[in-house]
């Protein structure tokens, strides 16, 4: 789960590499100049464990 809100900015899972982390961070940021308030990320992290 990531939780971006005011003050309180967090991933709570070990990112494998910085290109992971860079993806997240270009999503969140192209979605947030749209006004979005849900945004999907780049990759299922609901799965990760079962590769």
């Amino acid at each position: 789960m990531i939780d971006l809100g005011i003050y309180n900015n967090k991933i709570n899972w070990a990112l494998k590499d910085k290109q992971e982390f860079i993806d997240i961070i270009g999503t969140v940021y192209r979605k947030a100049r749209k006004c979005r308030g849900l945004i999907i990320a780049p990759k299922d992290y609901s799965t990760k464990y079962y590769y």
